[in-house]
C-alpha cells in the first residue's frame, strides 16, 4: 500500500513535469538537440530544470549545532513541509523566500540569494519550555465552606508597627533581583545582536 502511494505520487510528478517540458519546447521555435550514436540529447533551459530540481537543507540549533525536527517550513510559492527527525527537508528551487516557524525557536525567513550553504541555524527562544506535565489529586474539600475560627481571627487582625519582612523583601529586590533583571536584559540584547548580525 505504501509503495503504491509513492509510485502514484512519482507518476503524477513525472507526468506534470513532462507536460510542462513539452509545452515549453513546443512554444520555442527551435529545439536544441544533438545526435549521439542513434540517440538524441535534448538540452533543456535552466528555467525548466529549476522547476524539476530539488534542493536539500538541514535546520540546526544555533547554540548546540544539533539538528532540529518538526520545524514548519513554507515558501512564497506555496510549498509547505516539516523537517524530519534529522533536521532535513527538501524544496523545489522555484522559491524566493523561505519562512521557518517553531514554538521553541525565533521565527526566521531567508531569501533565496542569502542561502549559500545547506545548513540553516535557528535561535532558541529565551523563555521556551519543552514540555510541562502536571499531576494532581482530586480533593473532596468544599471550597465554599466558612473559614475556621483561627483563620477568621488571622484575617481580621492587621499587623501594626515595624515590618521586618517588608524590609528584607525590599533589600532582596534592591540587591539580588535587580542583578537578575539586568542579566535577563543583557541576554535579550545579546540575542538581538546575534539576530541582526546573522
Amino acid at each position: 500500500m505504501r509503495h503504491t502511494k509513492r509510485f502514484l505520487l512519482l507518476l503524477t510528478i513525472l507526468s506534470a513535469v513532462i507536460g510542462r517540458i513539452s509545452a515549453d519546447i513546443l512554444k520555442s521555435d527551435s529545439i536544441p538537440c544533438t545526435m549521439q550514436q542513434d540517440s538524441a540529447v535534448i538540452e533543456l533551459p535552466d528555467t525548466i530544470l529549476d522547476t524539476i530540481s530539488f534542493r536539500q537543507f538541514v535546520v540546526v540549533n544555533l547554540e548546540s549545532n544539533v539538528p532540529v525536527r518538526d520545524i514548519l517550513v513554507y515558501t512564497d510559492d506555496g510549498q509547505k513541509t516539516k523537517t524530519k527527525w534529522d533536521g532535513t527537508f527538501s524544496l523545489r528551487k522555484t522559491f524566493n523566500r523561505v519562512d521557518f516557524a517553531h514554538p521553541n525557536y525565533e521565527r526566521r525567513y531567508i531569501l533565496r540569494e542569502e542561502m549559500d550553504g545547506d545548513t540553516i541555524a535557528l535561535i532558541p527562544n529565551l523563555y521556551a519550555l519543552n514540555e510541562v506535565v502536571v499531576y494532581g489529586h482530586r480533593r473532596n474539600k468544599d471550597y465554599n465552606a466558612k473559614p475556621s475560627k483561627v483563620d477568621a481571627q488571622l484575617l481580621q487582625s492587621s499587623p501594626t508597627g515595624f515590618n521586618i519582612l517588608g524590609l528584607v523583601a525590599w533589600g532582596l529586590d534592591e540587591i539580588w533581583f535587580k542583578k537578575i533583571r539586568h542579566r535577563g536584559e543583557m541576554e535579550k540584547q545579546k540575542r538581538k545582536m546575534i539576530i541582526e548580525n546573522y
